[in-house]
């Protein structure tokens, strides 16, 4: 959301006056807080609120949340644009804000689409995002093109943050919301301002594509001119749920907030958890890259006998991925020159290592620090440069997972898990919830049925120090190495979903059908699942 925020600000001095280059200042004294701002933070309250009249419950958001949503939308939207009425609202919309009556009015201005970003980083995965994004939206932009412009924009942010590649991201939007067959070069020129939905969503969504940073794809939506602070504010939403904002960046938007409005954005970050993780946008490939030998996604066909023919077991891998993380380590390299990685062989030096494939591997990487462990990924993608097949051969032995699960560590350090909970079974057995929540006075652990209708089987409560070797043994899992989704080929059999929450409120959620990350075994272990088949071990 703060994404958003900053992309209104810096593109509100050019909303009328249109820079059609990413060279200018990001903040200047006619920057200013606009509209986009104050309807993203009314969507922040009217989600948290919601919560909080109707909390969701393992399974996520239900009918009666929505329900809740969809009134707080208008009251917040409402109550909080009303504080600011010459703050840029479209006719239509202000009519709506100071309205004793307020319907929806079959809009398809790109206000739907600038204030949604909320419903994404709230979501637990992409369609969930859709779900919450419809709701908030059709309170006022009830026309289909107007709906789907905010579903595209929450979708976009849900995947960015639950770990997705910027391939599967665009492929997602490509298949079920708009071509974007088009370059920001190729249309700048002859861009004009426009507000409504079709003809700035896509724009600011390949914005995003071609960036190379959170920064980049700010300065790219101010250079394609047209409605600068919408535009800017789409991209930046996903931009930060990508790349996460630079800590420079979040603290000079914030000072431009008034009282009221960064106290909802305090709140929000209490609600949603604050993400600092500094290498996301590298650690992500942990779950996307796999290899037999180092990170298994295990496909499992139980209607195979097991022979070599027909395994009912095996490794799914993707070396195009690895290709990809190799162009986005080199972006990454040019937009942080503070850890200096272009002198990769003097970290290494320094650091007591030599740029060779076995000192490299054999570092102790707990000694070692985040630039460090940056130089080893550098030496190895510097010597395919040299000897074709060495960053494979880092890959494939397991180096480059590990360095990278290092540099997870390292963001990760400090945050505690509050709950967990896990289903899993299929539409014919039906399904089996487990959850654990952990609190001052001990965990709470239950367990469910599904099917028709649910029959609660068990539940137990643990001592606090019960409670803590439980943390630790659902810790030493590490799902945060884990992607936000697995498939397989296998439409039936057994589904799976996974949520955690962590005490500052941040939640991870994962799913799959018929496809195991690593440690599989373990989670079932944890919730005492008695295995019917053999995963193995990955």
């Amino acid at each position: 959301m703060l994404g958003a925020i900053i992309g209104d600000i810096v593109g509100s001095r050019f909303e009328f006056n249109n820079h059609r280059s990413k060279e200018f200042d990001l903040f200047s004294e006619g920057c200013f807080f606009t509209d986009d701002s104050i309807m993203t933070l009314a969507i922040a309250k009217a989600i948290m609120e919601a919560s909080k009249v109707k909390p969701p419950s393992s399974r996520g958001y239900d009918a009666d949340f929505h329900a809740a949503l969809s009134e707080l939308t208008v009251k917040y939207m409402q109550e909080i644009g009303r504080n600011y009425p010459d703050c840029g609202f479209g006719g239509m919309f202000s009519r709506w804000i100071f309205s004793d009556n307020p319907k929806p009015y079959n809009s398809f201005g790109n206000g739907a689409a600038m204030r949604v970003s909320p419903a994404g980083f709230a979501a637990a995965d992409q369609w969930e995002a859709e779900h919450l994004a419809e709701t908030v939206t059709e309170v006022t932009h009830n026309h289909d093109e107007g709906i789907k412009g905010a579903k595209a924009t929450a979708v976009a942010v849900a995947m960015a943050r639950r770990g997705a590649l910027k391939k599967e991201i665009y492929e997602r939007i490509v298949s079920d919301y708009y071509p974007l067959d088009f370059r920001i070069d190729d249309i700048r020129a002859a861009y004009r301002f426009n507000e409504t939905c079709q003809e700035t969503v896509p724009q600011a969504i390949k914005c995003f594509f071609e960036a190379i940073s959170f920064e980049d794809a700010i300065r790219t939506a101010i250079s394609l001119g047209g409605d600068s602070d919408t535009i800017a504010a789409i991209t930046g939403a996903i931009a930060e749920a990508y790349y996460g904002v630079p800590a420079r960046i979040k603290e000079k938007a914030l000072g431009y907030l008034d009282e009221e409005l960064r106290a909802i954005f305090d709140e929000w970050e209490n609600f949603a958890g604050v993400d600092n993780e500094q290498f996301r946008v590298l650690t992500k490939y942990i779950g996307n890259i796999s290899a037999a030998d180092s990170f298994g996604e295990w496909i499992i066909d139980r209607e195979n006998d097991g022979t070599t023919e027909r395994p009912i077991r095996f490794p799914q891998v993707d070396y195009s991925k690895l290709m990809e993380f190799e162009q986005e380590f080199y972006q990454f390299s040019g937009t942080h020159s503070e850890y200096g990685l272009t002198c990769y062989y003097n970290i290494l030096e320094k650091n007591g290592l030599k740029w060779d494939a076995e000192e490299m591997r054999s570092a102790d990487l707990k000694s070692l620090d985040a630039q460090c462990v940056l130089a080893l990924i550098m030496g190895a993608i510097r010597a395919e440069r040299f000897y074709g097949g060495a960053l494979i051969d880092f890959f494939e032995k397991g180096d480059l997972i590990k360095w990278l699960k290092r540099l997870k560590d390292i963001d990760w350090q400090g945050r505690e898990i509050a709950e967990v909970n896990f289903e899993v079974g299929g539409f014919f057995g039906g399904y089996t919830l487990y959850g654990v929540i952990f609190g001052v006075d001990g965990a709470k652990w239950s367990e469910s049925s599904r099917f028709g209708k649910k029959n609660n089987l068990a539940a137990k409560q643990y001592s606090p120090q019960d409670a803590i070797t439980m943390k630790a043994r659902f810790a030493a899992i590490h799902t945060e190495y884990w992607r936000s989704y697995y498939n397989s080929r296998i439409l039936d059999g057994e589904q799976w979903s996974l949520t955690v929450r962590y005490a500052d409120g941040y939640i991870l959620g994962y799913a799959g059908s018929n496809a195991y990350p690593e440690n599989w075994n373990e989670l079932l272990d944890f919730f005492g699942i008695k295995r019917d088949l053999d995963y193995g071990d990955v």
